[in-house]
């Protein structure tokens, strides 16, 4: 047979032999590659024996359909057939690979070769199409890419072949163009000529030529590299295979010849050689083992990891050795009788051969000497077959683990989510059935404190600690965040929920130690028993009740479900409703507060604040609100409310007064918070420089790096950037380093005790002085006294904000504020009272 490794160039006869008997042979003889010719628009005319075993039409099935058979039916809306051909026709070849899909269904990976054929008109006729499966090769490349890059680089030096096609004594029957191009000979010129022409003077004297066909009849195929002759006398080095062709009496009839210039790859011998032996060596010691059996089920080839994985000895296993010899070797590791280990020898066998369908691939799995080692059986069409085992231990162990991981919170170990909600699934309708809920108290805020590593090893800490406390009837969960989850069975509620309970609280009442100190902390338990629900549903809204209201009579202690609880939650939903209600009809407004430089004696900005105006309930406090509004995610939509309103309210003001506008971390944490905040600006239409945005600290340290690109983005178009509160999270002077902020807003805590705490004095100027040295405005919050603005105007601290310079104020009074503050300081016409608080 034909055999043609990762098909290169393969162009068909440009004219058809006068003999087309002949030459249909010479193509239905090529078992390893699909050969078949398409009429100019696509329609399959021949159809080979190799095409037949690759796509599993038989030649009557397929003569007369379009060759788009074989595509996907999207590859078929996209017009890949058709462009394949056009490519063929405009550029002379089409070559490439992609899936295509047999008569049952299943798809193979096909290297393709179209090239079209003319008539001594050179008017198209056709196309010769070759397909090679190469669904192996494929797959094979995905999983040793190294070792498929070394086969596609050779694959890619492969470019022309010549095919042609003689008589049982060698004379020429027919030829195609990529023969004429290598050789230099027409058709009309070589048909009938002995093809001796091709070699050189010294082979025809050594009877090559006549050997060859010899050899080709009597060992079924003949391969030999050497020089081959050209018309114009030069030589070419080449690789020629010969294989004989039969007709449908299995009548000798003539050779098929394949020959490829390898002049090129003579030159690069030694290279080439180099490459050979590196890839010989990689395959040697692949982590694979492999061996081939033929169809007498001799072992021909096997590589020495086939046998090392398996422990067997290779001096006893070597070539020629039977299928039956291997099993002997496999088994007798084992300490079994001679008729235990006949018995599974011949149960093995039976078991192996019941899968012996060519081209198909079984796989088992054994464990020897402690692998777990994955037998992949390929049978071939010859009645062998190719074994490759693998070691998979690891993967095995890998994956058990991950069985685990699935069933397993990561962070504490304990059983999670996925684990209580089908143990409750489960043990729902009998009595006597507990659910704990245990939630830490304010772990957002020591999380926040303490940051994210100490967090982690906190919740470890509390997982450890509840579980120390249970009995075997109880099962603690990991279902969230700081959400623990208690499964008690047949339990006495009095005797052991209640003790529990009691258990954890006093667990708790000592400190967690850590690297970061030892820190206090509680946690609050909701208790629901499955006695007093009708569904599941039911019982965990009961427990999720008895927590909240065990956090609302003021966390570390437990609470069981009584009636009335729900009306709490009821509550909380009703509050949510009415956000966004407000939202959706715009029920907040703003306020705003000044802030003056005490130096220059003008108004800098005013800061814009949130108010919310419940059409029922009337005026609510931010306090009242916002916490709830971030705990339900609603804070980023009121933010850009606020950015809008306030950039739509400042277009009135005087040019030099900003309006500063506070985002909440929650909002910060947006990936697209930086375009979102530039097209309100862009919509409204404001000077952006007018505008300031408010973060604070604890915005910076929820993910600093891009936290940092997304200002950098807002300051690169002319926004304003204060850091508010400064003081009272992880100040960090890298902040003040790395990011190009205009403003530091000194915290009120700090200012109320300036004229009693010497160490905030000293804060506050050592501030002032960073502020100064980096040109950054840097603003006291929460002024109250003319004192404490004496104090800070020492220590260069000259912009102020607070209930002493005014309280915050609606929109309409904005504008004759400035007018007053600005021209009455200058008339001097105010006492120093009057002056800040006009208000």
């Amino acid at each position: 047979m034909l055999d043609i490794e990762n098909t290169g160039e393969v162009i068909m006869c440009s004219e058809l032999p006068k003999n087309e008997f002949l030459y249909k042979l010479l193509v239905q003889n090529v078992f390893d590659y699909a050969i078949y010719f398409l009429s100019p628009d696509g329609v399959v005319t021949s159809w080979n024996a190799g095409a037949e075993k690759a796509k599993g039409y038989t030649e009557k099935e397929i003569i007369g359909k379009n060759f788009s058979i074989f595509y996907s039916e999207k590859d078929q809306k996209r017009g890949l057939p058709q462009k394949a051909l056009e490519t063929a026709h405009t550029k002379g070849k089409f070559e490439g690979d992609g899936w295509r899909f047999r008569k049952d269904g299943s798809k193979l990976r096909a290297y393709v070769v179209i090239d079209p054929i003319y008539n001594d008109k050179k008017e198209i006729i056709g196309y010769a199409k070759i397909t090679k499966d190469i669904t192996r090769e494929y797959k094979a490349k995905i999983i040793a890419d190294e070792q498929s890059r070394n086969f596609r680089l050779m694959a890619e030096g492969i470019k022309d072949y010549i095919m042609y096609m003689i008589d049982r004594n060698g004379k020429i029957l027919n030829w195609n163009s990529g023969a004429q191009r290598a050789k230099g000979y027409t058709t009309e010129e070589v048909l009938g000529k002995h093809f001796s022409i091709f070699f050189t003077e010294d082979d025809c004297q050594s009877g090559l030529p006549y050997r060859a066909l010899a050899t080709a009849l009597a060992k079924g195929k003949f391969e030999h590299e050497g020089f081959r002759i050209r018309r114009n006398g030069t030589s070419f080095w080449s690789q020629t295979t010969i294989d004989p062709v039969y007709d449908e009496k299995s009548q000798h009839i003539g050779f098929a010849t394949i020959t490829k210039n390898l002049t090129e790859q003579k030159k690069n011998q030694d290279a080439t050689n180099i490459i050979y032996r590196n890839l010989n060596l990689a395959l040697e010691h692949m982590s694979q083992g492999l061996c081939l059996f033929d169809k007498n089920e001799c072992m021909v080839i096997c590589n020495d990891r086939f046998t090392q994985l398996l422990g067997i000895n290779q001096e006893k296993f070597e070539i020629g050795s039977t299928f039956t010899d291997f099993l002997w070797l496999l088994h007798t590791t084992s300490n079994d009788s001679i008729s235990e280990i006949a018995k599974s020898v011949d149960t093995q066998r039976q078991k192996h051969f019941e899968h012996a369908e060519p081209g198909k691939i079984n796989h088992e799995e054994y464990v020897f000497n402690g692998l777990t080692i994955n037998f992949s059986n390929r049978f071939l069409a010859d009645g062998g077959w190719v074994s490759t085992i693998e070691d998979i231990t690891e993967k095995r162990k890998i994956e058990n683990e991950v069985k685990v991981l699935a069933h397993h919170d990561f962070l504490t170990g304990l059983k999670n989510r996925t684990s209580y909600q089908k143990k409750i699934d489960e043990i729902f309708g009998a009595d006597n059935n507990s659910l704990l809920f245990v939630d830490v108290d304010l772990f957002k805020e020591i999380n926040d404190q303490f940051g994210h590593p100490a967090g982690d090893n906190i919740l470890r800490e509390v997982g450890k600690k509840i579980q120390k406390n249970l009995s075997k009837k109880e099962t603690v969960y990991r279902i969230g965040g700081d959400e623990f989850a208690i499964i008690c069975r047949n339990s006495n509620f009095e005797e052991d929920v209640l003790s529990l309970c009691s258990r954890i609280l006093r667990e708790f009442n000592t400190p967690i130690q850590t690297e970061w100190g030892d820190i206090s902390l509680s946690v609050s338990i909701g208790v629901a028993s499955s006695s007093d629900c009708k569904n599941i549903d039911t019982w965990v809204q009961h427990t999720d009740l008895a927590l909240y209201a065990a956090k609302e009579a003021g966390r570390n202690q437990f609470l069981r479900y009584e009636k009335g609880m729900r009306e709490a939650i009821q509550k909380k939903r009703k509050l949510e409703f009415d956000l966004k209600k407000s939202l959706e009809h715009e029920d907040f407004f703003l306020v705003y507060q000044p802030v003056v430089n005490a130096q220059t004696h003008k108004v800098s900005s005013f800061e814009a604040l949130l108010r919310w105006k419940h059409p029922v309930d009337g005026i609510i406090p931010p306090i009242n609100f916002i916490p709830f509004a971030e705990e339900i995610g609603l804070m980023p939509s009121i933010d850009m409310w606020v950015v809008k309103a306030a950039c739509k309210e400042a277009l009135s003001w005087p040019h030099h007064v900003s309006v500063s506008i506070n985002i909440s971390a929650k909002t910060f944490e947006l990936n697209n918070i930086s375009e979102s905040i530039l097209k309100i600006i862009g919509d409204v239409n404001i000077d952006p420089g007018r505008v300031e945005i408010e973060i604070t600290e604890t915005s910076m340290l929820l993910n600093a790096e891009e936290t940092i690109n997304k200002i950098k983005k807002l300051t690169e178009n002319n926004i304003k950037i204060a850091l508010d509160d400064f003081g009272t999270g992880y100040s960090s002077l890298s902040f003040l380093r790395d990011i190009p902020f205009n403003r530091i807003k000194i915290d009120r805590s700090f200012i109320k005790d300036i004229e009693s705490n010497i160490h905030s004095i000293a804060i506050i100027k050592a501030i002032a002085g960073i502020g100064d040295a980096l040109g950054v405005s840097i603003t006291a919050e929460g002024v109250e006294t003319a004192s404490q603005i004496s104090l800070l105007m020492r220590d260069k601290c000259y912009e102020h904000q607070g209930y002493y310079i005014s309280k915050p104020f609606e929109q309409t009074h904005i504008l004759p504020w400035i007018l007053s503050y600005e021209s009455e300081i200058v008339s001097g016409t105010l006492t120093e009272k009057e002056q800040i608080c006009l208000v």
